[in-house]
């Protein structure tokens, strides 16, 4: 039964041969898929979020950052292992791959989510298609239980391994043989926060106010808060406690809550999170106050930001909150593993600069509220285009330069 494995999309061994970053091969068919997906798959959010980002003008956009004059070619074949709780995850990291020049091996948890079945299922039919031949050759979208033959074998003969996943997972895929010179990324648990300008929100009218309570919907409420990048923490920058402020966080989750009531809540997952909900109000130290604005969101509010902020985590619809100068807020909460700051009402470049002076620990992205999940080749501080080619070295055509 371990070594059982059925084959979701392309092959089941994909060539090794290398080929240019952003190969026109490549760029056609992730054309092709985009223009099928966001026409018959609307009705799912996140893979008609990821038929969108795979539009051509959109990679050769991501191209135009590598036209630097160096030369590069693939590695040969990555070996993807994506979280199974965040949908079309693999899609993102498979793309990565073929963009940087490689073919791409797959491995999907057999109990994927629907998203994942039907993306396999869009681009099996494309690659199946005579004029993409070629692209099939170089794709492999396989499930199979995680500690089957076909992964140690997929992970002993690649140029390349990316996993995302708890660190547990990347520590099992770590004690098993690889290739000497494979490159590898690593994706381990990481949490992420919102910086919101409490003043600001207090003068949003409620036209804008809804605008950013459904881009704050899509950072968390989309992806069940699986996501690494999705919001747990929200921080209000505030310098004292009022009237007028409480009434601006009030109004604001009331209208977060008004977007999360097309929130698919489960018995479930409201199981899960009251169980949460709990158990953080029984350990937590220090005073909290917890808000409940209907069954589809939750807060915390503390009153202290408690030095284990990164095992501290959100669900369904359930967020921590502070308030204060955020500047204070960050060096607390800035630990290795925190991952993306969101924000609205402060400065970007305010927020870099803090960061850079206080050598704080963490904080690979910087973005504003809406686009936590707006993947990226730099992605946690990492180049997936660089790390997953290999550049050529030539020597100077100016030795005087």
């Amino acid at each position: 039964m371990k070594d059982e494995v059925v084959i979701l999309a392309g092959v089941r061994q994909p060539e090794t041969e290398p080929w240019e970053l952003f190969a026109a091969p490549v760029l056609e068919f992730l054309g092709q898929l985009s223009s099928e997906i966001r026409r018959e798959r609307k009705q799912y959010e996140q893979l008609a979020a990821f038929g969108f980002w795979c539009r051509r003008s959109h990679m050769e956009e991501f191209g135009k950052r590598y036209e630097d004059g160096r030369s590069r070619l693939g590695r040969g074949v990555i070996f993807h292992i994506p979280a199974a709780n965040v949908p079309v995850l693999f899609g993102y990291s498979l793309v990565m791959g073929l963009l940087a020049g490689n073919s791409c091996s797959v491995r999907i948890s057999s109990k994927c989510q629907e998203q994942d079945q039907i993306l396999c299922r869009i681009m099996d039919c494309i690659l199946k298609r005579p004029e993409y031949k070629g692209m099939r050759r170089r794709i492999s979208v396989f499930s199979s239980q995680r500690d089957s033959l076909a992964v140690r074998e997929a992970l002993s003969g690649c140029a390349g391994c990316v996993v995302w996943g708890g660190d547990r997972t990347i520590m099992e895929i770590r004690s098993m043989p690889i290739r000497p010179d494979a490159v590898q990324l690593n994706f381990p648990d990481r949490y992420s926060i919102c910086i919101l300008n409490t003043l600001q929100l207090g003068y949003m009218t409620e036209e804008e106010l809804k605008y950013l309570a459904r881009r704050f919907y899509n950072d968390t409420y989309l992806l069940d808060q699986n996501a690494c990048s999705s919001p747990v923490f929200v921080i209000w920058n505030q310098e004292e406690e009022s009237k007028e402020a409480e009434n601006a966080r009030v109004r604001w989750w009331s209208a977060v809550a008004g977007e999360a009531r097309s929130y698919d809540l489960t018995a479930h997952k409201a199981m899960i999170k009251y169980e949460l909900l709990c158990s953080y109000a029984m350990t937590l130290d220090g005073e909290t106050k917890i808000s409940r604005y209907g069954n589809r969101l939750y807060t915390i509010r503390l009153r202290d930001i408690p030095s284990n902020t990164d095992q501290l985590r959100g669900a369904f619809g359930m967020f921590f909150e502070y308030r204060g100068d955020w500047r204070k807020a960050l060096i607390r909460l800035a630990s290795i593993r925190l991952q993306t700051i969101t924000y609205h009402g402060i400065e970007e470049q305010e927020i870099v600069d803090f960061v850079i002076k206080n050598h704080l620990f963490g904080v690979h992205r910087i973005v504003p509220a809406g686009r936590a999940a707006d993947m990226d080749p730099v992605w946690d501080g990492q180049d997936f285009i660089a790390v997953l080619s290999r550049q050529i070295g030539r020597e100077a055509q100016d030795a005087s330069v």
